[in-house]
């Protein structure tokens, strides 16, 4: 569960910085669902708390983030690994088939997707 703890807006896209309440961490998580023309995510608000999925963008790199890898999972129709960092937070990453459920992977993060809320699925994965 997530709390939203502020919302950026831009021209066609925002940022939804979301507050694990796990772990209090803080992640600037990307939404972009008003470019796929439905944006599904629009009924999110400050200060709420929300059931979200959290994609990872980035790259395996041996000075990065530690992850390690739970489960495959779908989300939408995209084929994903449910992974968690240090502070038990969940994310999902495009799965591959050399990385193994219980491995630690090390990963360079560039962005966070938002790719669900309380099971609304973005549009682009479906």
């Amino acid at each position: 569960m997530y709390k939203v703890v502020a919302i950026r807006n831009y021209e066609f896209t925002r940022d939804i910085i979301v507050e694990s309440q796990n772990s209090k961490q803080q992640y600037i998580a990307f939404d972009d669902a008003v470019l796929i023309g439905n944006d599904q995510f629009s009924f999110m608000k400050e200060q709420e708390i929300y059931d979200c999925k959290l994609g990872i963008l980035g790259e395996v790199n041996l000075s990065g983030e530690i992850f390690t890898v739970l489960s495959r999972e779908k989300v939408g129709k995209m084929n994903l690994l449910k992974a968690s960092n240090l502070d038990g937070n969940k994310f999902y990453l495009p799965a591959t088939a050399d990385v193994k459920i219980g491995s630690q992977i090390k990963l360079n993060v560039k962005r966070y997707d938002l790719l669900a809320v309380n099971s609304i699925i973005n549009a682009k994965t479906l």
